[in-house]
C-alpha cells in the first residue's frame, strides 16, 4: 500500500508520545508499504532527524508553523468552537498538499494522528480517511482541571467541553479509527467503539537488551515530557510529598527527573539530591543507572511509554492504578500499585530493603513487556485496520 501520514510534529527525536508512536509506527509500516509524511511543526527540525526519518519514508514535507499565525489562529479560538490545540495546528498548506499527494503518489489510505489535524484533512478526496484518536484527549483534560490553578480551570473546562464534541464529530468524517487502549475508547461515543481497532504501543528492542550493570546513581527516577502537565504533577508529588515521608523514616533518597522541556516547576524541584536532567539522549543509562521507577501519574490518560521504557529495562517500577488500568500488570507481581503519598512512600521503602523482591518483580516486569508491547505486533494490527477500510471503499 501507498500510506499517507499526517501529523501535527515531525516524529523525531521521540521525546513526546505522539512522536514515539508515529516513529515506530512509520519504521514499521516501511518494512511491507511505501510511507509517505506529511507533517507540521513549530519549530527548526535538525537534519540529522530528518535524516533519521527519511530511512523509512519515500517522500518527506515538513510544514513550518510561523508564530505569528500560530497567535492569529489561538486568536481566533475566541469566535470558533473548536478546540483551542485544533486552531493551534490549523493549516491550509497541509490540507492543499495532502490533495495533491493523493493523487501525485496514487496514496491508497490517509493516516491522522490525533483530531487536532482533522480541519487540515481534504475529506472531498476519494480515499479512505484513517484516524488514530492515540487517546481520549477530553476525559484527560477533564482530570487536568482538578490539577489546573484558579485561573486555567475556565480554559481547561473550556478545552476539555470542545474536544469532547469534536471527538463525536471527528468520527463522523472517517471511515476507520484507532486508540491506543479499551479504557480510552470506552470514553468515546458507542458508534464509534463498536469500529474501533485497539493499537497499543510497543517499546523499542533497545531497551529489552541486556546491558552490562551499571552503577546505581539514583534510588528513584521518573521520567518523561517534563513540560507536559500530568508529568509535572507527578514530579511535584514525588519531591514535595513522598520524599518527606521517606526522610521522616531517616531515608534521604536520591532522584533523577529525567526528560525533555522541564517547566520552571520542575526545574524548582532540583537540589541536592534531586536532578533534573533536562532533554537526554539516550535515557537507559538514567534507567539502569537507578533504582526504583516512581510513577505517581494522577491525570492524563493512555498507556504510559515510560513506563513501557522502565519495565523493559527490568526495573521495579511503582505507579498508580489510574496509570496501570492501561498497562494491565499485575500487582505485586509485575508492578507494584499505589495512590497516595504514603503508600508510595511505603512501597518504595520495602523494595529497597529486599533486593530480591527489587530483582523478582523487575524481572517478571520485562517480561510482561516483552510479551505483550511488541512493535512489529502491534504494528501489524494497524496494517489489518488499513487493509480493511482499503477494501471497503474499493466495494463502494
Amino acid at each position: 500500500m501507498n500510506i499517507l501520514v499526517a501529523l501535527s510534529r515531525f516524529p523525531y527525536p521521540t521525546d513526546k508520545g505522539d512522536k514515539l508512536r508515529a516513529f515506530y509506527q512509520i519504521k514499521e509500516l516501511s518494512k511491507k508499504h511505501t510511507v509517505f509524511l506529511l507533517c507540521l511543526s513549530d519549530e527548526v527540525v535538525a537534519d540529522k532527524h530528518q535524516m533519521k526519518v527519511k530511512e523509512y519514508c519515500e517522500e518527506i514535507k515538513i510544514i513550518r508553523l510561523e508564530k505569528k499565525h500560530i497567535y492569529w489562529n489561538l486568536f481566533s479560538s475566541l469566535f470558533n468552537k473548536s478546540p483551542f490545540q485544533v486552531n493551534y495546528f490549523k493549516n491550509s498548506e497541509m490540507k492543499m498538499i495532502m490533495s495533491q499527494w493523493i493523487y501525485k503518489f496514487n496514496i491508497d489510505v490517509a493516516y491522522v494522528q490525533l483530531v487536532r489535524l482533522v480541519e487540515n484533512i481534504p475529506f472531498e478526496e476519494d480515499i479512505p480517511f484513517f484516524l488514530d484518536y492515540m487517546d481520549a484527549l477530553s476525559e484527560g483534560m477533564y482530570k487536568r482541571v482538578h490539577f489546573s490553578t484558579f485561573y486555567q480551570k475556565p480554559l481547561v473546562r473550556i478545552e476539555a467541553k470542545r474536544l469532547k464534541q469534536y471527538e463525536i464529530n471527528a468520527s463522523k468524517l472517517f471511515q476507520g479509527y484507532s486508540i491506543i487502549t479499551n479504557q480510552d475508547a470506552e470514553f468515546l461515543p458507542k458508534s464509534v467503539q463498536k469500529n474501533m481497532a485497539i493499537i497499543p504501543n510497543g517499546v523499542n528492542d533497545y531497551y529489552l537488551q541486556d546491558a552490562a550493570r551499571i552503577e546505581k546513581k539514583y534510588d528513584l527516577i521518573f521520567t518523561g515530557n517534563m513540560g507536559y502537565h500530568p508529568n509535572i504533577v507527578a514530579a511535584q508529588f514525588i519531591v514535595q510529598q513522598v520524599l518527606p515521608l521517606l526522610a521522616l523514616k531517616g531515608l534521604k533518597l536520591s532522584v533523577c527527573l529525567a526528560g525533555t522541556s522541564p517547566s520552571a516547576d520542575v526545574l524548582k524541584l532540583q537540589s541536592e539530591n534531586v536532578l533534573v536532567t533536562g532533554f537526554v539522549d539516550d535515557i537507559k543509562p538514567y534507567l539502569l543507572g537507578s533504582r526504583i521507577f516512581v510513577a505517581p501519574l494522577l491525570s492524563g490518560s493512555g498507556l504510559q511509554n515510560k513506563l513501557l521504557e522502565a519495565m523493559a529495562c527490568g526495573l521495579p517500577s511503582i505507579t498508580t492504578s489510574l496509570a496501570n488500568k492501561a498497562l494491565g500488570a499485575k500487582h505485586e507481581s509485575q508492578i507494584y500499585i499505589a495512590d497516595t503519598a504514603q503508600a508510595f512512600a511505603d512501597r518504595i521503602e520495602y523494595v529497597l530493603e529486599n533486593e530480591l523482591v527489587a530483582e523478582k518483580i523487575g524481572n517478571e516486569g520485562k517480561e510482561f513487556i516483552k510479551e505483550h508491547f511488541d512493535w512489529s505486533q502491534t504494528t501489524a494490527l494497524l496494517e489489518q485496520a488499513f487493509e480493511e477500510v482499503v477494501e471497503k471503499s474499493l466495494q463502494q
